[in-house]
């Protein structure tokens, strides 16, 4: 259905029209859409095309789906990761020793069920969070954490502002690559923030993507795949700079960037490591679409293979699942077309995800009860970033003589 999604004809952070598509994936669904089995009958999907702007050098899908169906009923809880939950216990301590005095406010856009907010009190600092998803905001509220349930622009950003007042640090991580009309996004943060206010957010690293050919992190909810210098582009258009960014590994590889205003009163420096990341973007064709044709070229040919390795092993009597119902997950077992037939389950631990099916090819999302009492030969790590966690938890597969795939950088029995 049309209203529910728009294809864009300009870029998102300069307007551009100059778009040059590189990758097109046809109709497909929302990845993080984990059904009932009794909704797969009316299950959407929407056509997927990757572009790169000739202008401004962002990398971007040019399908917008309508927020409202991506994240209002959302399936995910950061939390439920222990690596990920250690991940922001560090950035808790990080950000408050290197920006943030006592009793400083945090507002924390797309803070999920609340896995930054809750090591950020621990710091004596007020943490407020803004959470889309109903059910998510309520798993965040339930561990004492103050939320507004609502998407993030100026409007909320006023509201905010008035009840908390102006706020000294503003964090948007694993979401600011998520949002349409991200000029809006930062309307909201330009009124939010302290004139000496930092504005913190983690993306994916597009280094890591084009060196692991991480073709898992392309679905509707990342509408961009940031480099630097776009970004660095974009933040002059509202008086605002980069100035430090961190190469962190959580999702594979993503980055840490660092903005201020250009005219805090207290700048922080900029920091060495920056200059050093903007070389190494020019160095590596970033402004350049023939590095993204290759890319796209790269992509067909691994997810056909993963889906040969599969058959291939059913084939030969072998019984093959996934581990890890993840959006990572939905775009593999869709593009190789995993299908129940070859992929008889997915195993996860999150109970917002146990006991409905996968987007697409509705294989069956199991516990890991029943991946343990009935063990198959063969499982595909979806959730590789967590390989060691999983094999950790799991050492008694491996132990009676199961196997795990890991699908990229190239599939490959370990």
């Amino acid at each position: 259905m049309k209203e529910n999604w728009h294809s864009r004809t300009t870029c998102r952070l300069c307007h551009s029209s100059d778009l040059h598509p590189f990758l097109a994936l046809g109709e497909t669904p929302p990845a993080g859409g984990f059904l009932l089995p009794g909704n797969v009958p009316s299950e959407r999907k929407y056509p997927l095309t990757l572009s790169f702007c000739r202008n401004c050098h962002e990398v971007q899908i040019l399908e917008t789906v309508n927020p409202q169906i991506l994240f209002k009923d959302y399936r995910y809880l950061a939390s439920s990761t222990a690596t990920l939950s250690r991940h922001f216990q560090d950035y808790a301590k990080e950000i408050t020793g290197r920006f943030l005095k006592p009793g400083a406010l945090v507002v924390e856009i797309g803070c999920n069920d609340g896995v930054l907010l809750k090591p950020l009190h621990e710091y004596s600092v007020r943490a407020v969070g803004v959470e889309p998803a109903e059910n998510i905001a309520a798993v965040a509220r339930s561990r004492g954490c103050h939320i507004y349930n609502d998407f993030f622009d100026l409007g909320l950003a006023r509201v905010i502002r008035n009840e908390q007042g102006a706020s000294d640090a503003i964090s948007a991580n694993n979401v600011f690559a998520h949002i349409d009309d991200l000029h809006g996004v930062m309307d909201g943060i330009d009124h939010l923030l302290a004139p000496h206010g930092v504005f913190l957010f983690e993306v994916q690293c597009l280094f890591d993507l084009l060196d692991g050919c991480q073709y898992d992190m392309i679905y509707h909810e990342h509408l961009m795949y940031h480099s630097v210098h776009a970004l660095k582009k974009f933040f002059a258009l509202f008086g605002m700079h980069i100035f430090d960014v961190i190469r962190v590994s959580t999702h594979c590889g993503s980055i840490r960037v660092h903005v201020q205003r250009n005219s805090n009163p207290s700048p922080q420096p900029i920091e060495k490591r920056l200059q050093i990341y903007l070389s190494e973007e020019k160095s590596r064709g970033f402004d350049l679409e023939k590095t993204f044709d290759n890319f796209g070229a790269l992509v067909r040919k691994k997810s056909a293979r993963l889906h040969h390795l599969v058959k291939t092993l059913n084939a030969e009597g072998k019984r093959v699942v996934g581990y890890g119902a993840s959006g990572r997950a939905s775009v593999h077992v869709n593009m190789s077309s995993l299908t129940p037939d070859i992929l008889s389950y997915v195993v996860d631990n999150s109970p917002e995800r146990i006991g409905r099916v996968m987007p697409g090819t509705h294989n069956p999302i199991v516990t890991a009860e029943v991946f343990r009492e009935d063990p198959p030969d063969y499982a595909v790590v979806f959730a590789y970033n967590y390989l060691e966690e999983i094999m950790r938890k799991e050492v008694t597969f491996t132990e009676r003589g199961g196997k795990w795939i890991v699908p990229l950088p190239e599939p490959r029995i370990l």
